[in-house]
C-alpha cells in the first residue's frame, strides 16, 4: 500500500530541491553515519533516504547497491507523517506492507524503523532507517541513538546547504568584480556625455575620489581634497541619516542605493541630487563603493509646481458631488472626476480616451425633443448650448442598475478667445428626488383611504380617487383646486354639518380646525357611515389630510369588547375549576411558554414564590430545577423529546421521583391550537403501596429473600443470556444438616431465627448482583451472575459458603450448629429450559447427602450415572 501524499507536499519538494542534494556526490560523513546505524542494530541494511515525487534516493547505504526505488513501494514515503521514529516490527503482519514488492521479493524486508529528517521544523525530506530480513522488536537505547544519528544527518544536510550557498556567492563575486572593473573605465566617459558624476571610495584606505562632473555639481575647484566625513556635511542634517543608513546597509548586505536628497553646495545654493551606489567585495568582504551623482534641481521644481497645481485641480473635482466630464468636439474624455466614474460603474482610468458614444453604459434623454440623438453626452460633444437642465435616465451594469441625471454642458472657450477646445459636461444624480416624487405618487394613488394635500394657503393640490369617492366630491370641483373652506361649505350645504346656514357652519368648523397642528377626529355622515380624518401640517406649511371609513372597524371593536367580556367571565370559571381541581395544571401555549396553571401545580414541585410565572419557558423552569438539583439529565434533550412526540399528537405519560420524595406521575397531551395541558398528582401512597405488593409477591415474608417465584425468573434470565451471549452462570442449591432437631428440640421461633442468621451469611458469601432466594422450609438456591462453576472464584464462593454456615449461631439461651449440603450445575447454551440446571444441581446435592452430608459436589456426567446406576 503506497504512502499518502503530505498535506504540504508542493513545499516539501520545494524545500528538498532548494538543497540541491539529490543526486550529490557520495559524501564520507553521511556514509559513516549509516555504518553506525547499522552496527547499533547489528542489521543488514541501512540508508539515509530522500523522497523525490515518484523515487527515493539513498543519500549514502550500506547493505544495499540500489542508488534508489520507486515511491510507492518506500518504507521512508510512510516516515514522512510522523515527527518521531517510524516503526514496523514485522512487515509481513502489517496490512500496509505485507505485499509490498520489497517485503514479498528483495531485499524481504521484514523490520524497518525509520526517523523522519527535516532542516527547518515543518517539511520533513526523507528518513535515517535501518532494516532487517527478520522480524525484530528494537531495545529502547537502539531508538534512542537512532533518533541522535537522526539529529547528525540533519545537521549534515545543513551543512552541505550552507556549501551550496557559499559556493553560489562567490560565483556572484567573481562576475559583479569583472563588471565593476569594466564600468569604472567607462565611468568617465559617461559622465562627460550624461553630466552625471561619479565617485568612488576605497573602504580601506578611506580614499574619496569625484570626477570632475561631481566636483562641479558640489561647487569646489577640480583640485579640491573630498574626504567621506566632509561630502556628508554637504546634506543637511534631515537627509543624512538616510544616506548614512543606505550606505552602511551596502556594505553589510552587499545591496544598492539610489536616493533623492536635498542638498547645500559649498556656495550655498539649495538644489536636489539624485544619489546612486553600491558595495563591490572581494570574497566575504566589502573593499569599495562606488556611485554615480546628478543635479535633478530644475526637474525636482517642475515636479513640484506641476504636483501643486494638478493638487489643486484634482481637489476641486474631488470634492464635487457632480460628476464632471471633459470632452473634445469629436467625443473623446480627456479627464473626469471620481464622482462621473462611480455614476458609470466603470474604471476611472478606462474612460479616459474612450469615446462618449462607445461607453458601456445605456445612457438616454428624457426631455429631449431632437428625437435623432438621444444620448446627452454626444449631444453634448456637437451641441453643448443645446444639453441644459437635461433629465437622462442611465442604466448600467449587467444587473440593469438605473439612475437618473441632471445634465448640463458648457464650451471650455466659447468664443474662441484661448484657443482652447473641450466641453465641459456636469452630471448631477437626481435618483433620490426623482424616486421621492415617484414615491409620493405611487402613495397618493395606493393609499387605502382617501389622501389630500393642501398647500400653505390651503388650496387643494393633490388628491386620490379614495378622496373623491369618500367625500362625494365631483371632479369637476376637484379640478378646480378649490379652498378648504368652499369644499367645507359644500359639505355644509349638503347637510354633512346638520342644520343651520351652510357658510357659519363651515366657518365654525374650518376656525376649530387649527391646521397649524395635528389633529384627529370622526365624523359621521348622514347616511350612518363614520370616518376617521387625521391631518398633519408641514414644516413648510400645507396639509396633508387622511379619510378612513372606519365603520366597519367600529362595529367589530363593538363586538371585541362584547367578546372580551365573555372570555374574562369563562377565564373566571377556568380558574374556579383549576383551583379544585385534584391535579397539578400547567398549560404551555404554541412557543412552549407557560400561560396558566393552579396552586396544586406549584405545591407538588415545592416551587420557590416567583419561579412560576406567565411566559416562563419550560427550559428555564426544568434549569431552575436542575440548579436546586431536583433535576437530573439534558434539560434541552428532555424538552426536544418531549416536543417531539407532542409533535405527533402522543399523549406523554411519566412516573418519576421527586427529590422531596414524593412520586409524581405527569401526563402530558397536546391542545389542537399547539402547546399542551399538563397534569401531575402525587401518587407516592399508591406507588409505595404497590412496592410493598410487589416485593411480597417475590419475596420470603421471614427471611426478606427471593422466593421461588422470583427465583424462577431469575433463573430464566440467566438462561436467556447463556443461549444469546454464550456466558454461562452457576446455580447452587442448598439444603441445612441437622436443622429439623433444632425446631423439634428448641421451637419454632428459634428454627425461624436460625434460617434468618442463614440467611444473611449466605447473602455475606456473594456478589450484591447475585440471587440468594428461599425455596421453602431449609431449602435454598443461589445463582451466580456470569460466573462459570469451572472457575476458581466460584469454588471459593461455595467453600465459603459452607464454612460460614457450619459457624455456631446463636439463639435465645442456646448456641446451636447446622450444615449445608450443596450441588452445583452449570446455566449454559446447552440447556433446554431451567429444569434441566434444577435437576443437575439436585442430583449432585443428593450425592452430597448421601456422601454423608456437610459438603459441595458440581454436577458431572459421572455423578448423574452413579445416582441412576
Amino acid at each position: 500500500m503506497a504512502a499518502r501524499i503530505p498535506n504540504n507536499e508542493t513545499e516539501r519538494l520545494q524545500a528538498l530541491r532548494e538543497l540541491n542534494i539529490v543526486g550529490s556526490n557520495p559524501s564520507p560523513e553521511f556514509e559513516a553515519v549509516v555504518e553506525a546505524v547499522r552496527a547499533i542494530f547489528q542489521a543488514p541494511i541501512a540508508l539515509i533516504s530522500l523522497v523525490e515525487d515518484d523515487y527515493q534516493w539513498f543519500k549514502a547505504k550500506c547493505g544495499l547497491d540500489a542508488e534508489s526505488t520507486p515511491r510507492d513501494v518506500s518504507f521512508c514515503a510512510h516516515a514522512l507523517h510522523g515527527n518521531d521514529i517510524f516503526l514496523v516490527p514485522d512487515a509481513t503482519l502489517d496490512d500496509r506492507f505485507k505485499d509490498n514488492a520489497l517485503v514479498v521479493g528483495g531485499p524481504q524486508i521484514r523490520f524497518y524503523a525509520g526517523y523522519p529528517l527535516t532542516v527547518d521544523g515543518v517539511n520533513r525530506l526523507g528518513a535515517l532507517c535501518v532494516i532487517d530480513t527478520v522480524p525484530r522488536q528494537p531495545t529502547v537505547e537502539q531508538l534512542a541513538q537512532l533518533r541522535r544519528l537522526g539529529v547528525v544527518v540533519e545537521g549534515l544536510i545543513k551543512a552541505h546547504r550552507s556549501q551550496e550557498e557559499l559556493s553560489a556567492s562567490l560565483d556572484l563575486i567573481r562576475i559583479e568584480k569583472k563588471i565593476a572593473v569594466s564600468n569604472g573605465q567607462l565611468l568617465e566617459k559617461v559622465a562627460d556625455v550624461s553630466g552625471v558624476g561619479g565617485w568612488e571610495l576605497d573602504l580601506q584606505t578611506s580614499e574619496l575620489t569625484w570626477t570632475k562632473r561631481t566636483h562641479e555639481i558640489h561647487d569646489v575647484p577640480y583640485d579640491f581634497v573630498p574626504s567621506l566625513d566632509g561630502a556628508l556635511e554637504f546634506y543637511p542634517p534631515r537627509a543624512r541619516p538616510a544616506i548614512t543608513e543606505a550606505v552602511s546597509k551596502a556594505i553589510e548586505t552587499g545591496g544598492s542605493w539610489d536616493l533623492e536628497s536635498p542638498f547645500i553646495t559649498a556656495q550655498g545654493r539649495h538644489i536636489w541630487v539624485h544619489t546612486v551606489g553600491s558595495a563591490l567585495f572581494e570574497g566575504d568582504k566589502a573593499v569599495r563603493l562606488v556611485g554615480a551623482f546628478e543635479d535633478i534641481t530644475d526637474r525636482k521644481l517642475a515636479e513640484e509646481g506641476l504636483r501643486n497645481a494638478e493638487a489643486v485641480q484634482r481637489t476641486t473635482l474631488e470634492t464635487l458631488s457632480e460628476g464632471i466630464l471633459l470632452i473634445d468636439h469629436d467625443g473623446l474624455i480627456q479627464s473626469c472626476n471620481a464622482s462621473a466614474a462611480e455614476m458609470f460603474g466603470l474604471d476611472r482610468q478606462a474612460l479616459i480616451g474612450c469615446n462618449v458614444a462607445e461607453i458601456d453604459v445605456d445612457i438616454m434623454t428624457l426631455n429631449d425633443d431632437d428625437d435623432s440623438i438621444s444620448n446627452p453626452l454626444v449631444m453634448a460633444s456637437m451641441f453643448p448650448e443645446k444639453v441644459q437642465q437635461q433629465e437622462a435616465r442611465l442604466i448600467k451594469g449587467p444587473e440593469g442598475h438605473r439612475t437618473w441625471l441632471r445634465v448640463n454642458a458648457s464650451s471650455v472657450d466659447d468664443n474662441n478667445e484661448l484657443g482652447l477646445e473641450g466641453v465641459v459636461v456636469s452630471l448631477m444624480d437626481i435618483t433620490e428626488s426623482r424616486r421621492q416624487a415617484n414615491t409620493v405618487s405611487a402613495l397618493f394613488d395606493n393609499f387605502p383611504g382617501g389622501l389630500v394635500y393642501w398647500d400653505e394657503d390651503m388650496h387643494l393640490q393633490v388628491c386620490n380617487q379614495e378622496f373623491s369617492d369618500l367625500m362625494k366630491i365631483p371632479q369637476e370641483m376637484i379640478d378646480q383646486k378649490l379652498h378648504l373652506l368652499e369644499y367645507m361649505t359644500y359639505n355644509a350645504e349638503r347637510g354633512q354639518y346638520g342644520e343651520g346656514e351652510p357658510s357659519k357652519l363651515a366657518k365654525g368648523r374650518f376656525d376649530a380646525l387649527e391646521v397649524d397642528k395635528p389633529y384627529m377626529f370622526e365624523r359621521e355622515t348622514p347616511e350612518g357611515r363614520v370616518h376617521e380624518v387625521r391631518g398633519s401640517p408641514l414644516p413648510d406649511g400645507g396639509l396633508i389630510a387622511s379619510f378612513f371609513d372606519v365603520t366597519d372597524r367600529k362595529k367589530l371593536e363593538a363586538e371585541i369588547l362584547a367578546n372580551e367580556r365573555i372570555a374574562r367571565r369563562r377565564s373566571s370559571e377556568l380558574e374556579t375549576i383549576l383551583a379544585n381541581m385534584r391535579q397539578g395544571v400547567s398549560v404551555f401555549d404554541a412557543d412552549g411558554k407557560l400561560q396558566l396553571w393552579n396552586e396544586l401545580y406549584v405545591e407538588i414541585f415545592n416551587k420557590p414564590e416567583g419561579e412560576v410565572k406567565v411566559g416562563a419557558s419550560l427550559e428555564e423552569l426544568l434549569l431552575a430545577e436542575q440548579a436546586r438539583g431536583e433535576f437530573q439529565g439534558d434539560v434541552d434533550e428532555h424538552v426536544r423529546e418531549l416536543k417531539a412526540q407532542l409533535a405527533k399528537a402522543e399523549v406523554v405519560r411519566s412516573t418519576f421521583k421527586h427529590p422531596s420524595g414524593r412520586i409524581i406521575s405527569a401526563v402530558h397531551a397536546p391542545m389542537p391550537q399547539g402547546g399542551w395541558i399538563g397534569t401531575h398528582e402525587d401518587v407516592t401512597v399508591r406507588e409505595l403501596a404497590q412496592e410493598k405488593i410487589t416485593y411480597a409477591a417475590s419475596h420470603d415474608t421471614l427471611t426478606g429473600l427471593a422466593n421461588r417465584l422470583l427465583f424462577n425468573t431469575e433463573l430464566e434470565k440467566a438462561l436467556e443470556r447463556a443461549q444469546k451471549n454464550g456466558t454461562e452462570s452457576t446455580l447452587i442449591l442448598v439444603d441445612l444438616d441437622h436443622f429439623k432437631p433444632i425446631n423439634d428440640t428448641y421451637g419454632h421461633d428459634a428454627g425461624d431465627a436460625v434460617l434468618k442468621e442463614v440467611s444473611v451469611r449466605f447473602q455475606d458469601s456473594v456478589r450484591s448482583s447475585d440471587i440468594v432466594a428461599r425455596l421453602g422450609g431449609d431449602e435454598f438456591a443461589i445463582i451466580l451472575s456470569n460466573a462459570s462453576p469451572t472457575l476458581p472464584a466460584t469454588t471459593e464462593v461455595i467453600e465459603r459458603l459452607v464454612k460460614k454456615i457450619a459457624a455456631p449461631i446463636r439463639i435465645p439461651g442456646n448456641c446451636v450448629t447446622v450444615g449445608a449440603s450443596i450441588g452445583v450445575a452449570t446455566v449454559s447454551d446447552q440447556c433446554a429450559s431451567i429444569n434441566t440446571p434444577i435437576k443437575q444441581a439436585d442430583l449432585a446435592l443428593y450425592e452430597v447427602k448421601r456422601s454423608g452430608r456437610n459438603g459441595y459436589r458440581f454436577y458431572t456426567q459421572e455423578v448423574s450415572d452413579k445416582l441412576h446406576a
